[in-house]
């Protein structure tokens, strides 16, 4: 059992140092809840290793998500040169029951945090190889935020050890007022223009060179109500050029929805998110069913430090409401 100051004490979530560290509340494996103006139900892992899993998430009353989840994390090592063959990895990372650990003072698998700022945490704490995991979400007065903290190593030793990044994939089956929604990007150019852009069909996007701020809002066609998607302005990003830093270049993709693929990872090691049926299947203009993955890039650079005070290092982002 690992202590909880040691794990946790100093995260950071929504920008607020949330190093008073109050004790973890134990929490069934399952349940419904009401925090505030939202309501949800939660679960850990399902049957398809999503790690802890939300549904039918409300605010006020107002559905926002039928269900959010963490089928895998890709992670990479690099190695002397840029290629996916050096290094280690790459390599899939699931939490599910088997991989879930404890801390000091947990007595469930699923733990409940309250700050006093009123946020609201609930969390999973995993390992996996020689990765401590720290799976959360945030609810907060108008703020939902899927986390992960990772800290630990797995490849390299005696003073080689190597650079590394972890890339969560969330999977966000968006229902604002219902499933037909259409999903909008909103570009902030460096030279000051903004760009809006409705994805007419399957997508992928990434922030490119220019662009100071991207975006993403889901909304009902015609409704004022819709969902703001960021990434937090300090959001650490690794770069392009080379295999190494392409391993995983996305920010986001959205797929149309089909049961059929809401059942977990699907893809090998080395693969990246597929799910781009009929060649881009297009998107109805009165709003589709439509399904957003999100993807955190954490990059964790070796430093001497490591060897006996291992860093916590975060990727997330941040829903809002606008209702």
């Amino acid at each position: 059992m690992k202590r909880l100051s040691a794990v946790v004490g100093l995260l950071l979530a929504s920008g607020l140092a949330l190093a008073e560290n109050p004790p973890p509340l134990p929490m069934p494996s399952s349940g419904s809840l009401t925090r505030g103006n939202w309501t949800f139900d939660y679960s850990l892992g399902d049957a398809n290793e999503e790690g802890l899993v939300i549904k039918n998430l409300r605010w006020k009353g107002t559905k926002v998500l039928h269900r959010a989840s963490l089928p895998v994390i890709r992670v990479k090592y690099r190695g002397d040169g840029d290629s996916l063959g050096d290094g280690c990895g790459p390599w899939r990372d699931q939490i599910d029951w088997d991989a879930v650990s404890f801390v000091q003072g947990q007595v469930t698998p699923i733990i409940g945090r309250v700050f006093s700022d009123g946020t609201f945490e609930l969390a999973v704490f995993a390992e996996i190889g020689g990765y401590d995991l720290y799976q959360a979400y945030y609810f907060s007065n108008g703020r939902f935020e899927p986390k992960l903290y990772s800290s630990g190593w797995s490849c390299g030793e005696d003073g080689n050890e190597l650079d590394h990044k972890h890339h969560p994939y969330w999977r966000l089956d968006f229902d604002v007022e219902g499933p037909s929604n259409e999903v909008w990007r909103i570009k902030t150019k460096t030279n000051g223009n903004v760009q809006f852009f409705k994805y007419p069909r399957e997508w992928n996007s990434w922030k490119e060179s220019d662009d100071q701020k991207i975006e993403w809002t889901i909304n009902k066609p015609g409704s004022s109500k819709h969902v703001r998607i960021r990434y937090p302005a300090n959001g650490k990003r690794d770069g392009a050029g080379s295999a190494w830093f392409n391993f995983s270049s996305k920010d986001m993709g959205v797929r149309a929805y089909h049961g059929s693929e809401d059942n977990g990872w699907n893809f090998d090691w080395n693969e990246h998110l597929g799910y781009r049926d009929l060649i881009d299947e297009p998107f109805a203009s009165g709003g589709s069913d439509s399904v957003f993955w999100a993807v955190g890039h954490l990059y964790h650079e070796w430093t001497q430090s490591d060897e006996n005070n291992p860093h916590w290092h975060d990727t997330g982002l941040i829903i809002e409401p606008s209702w």
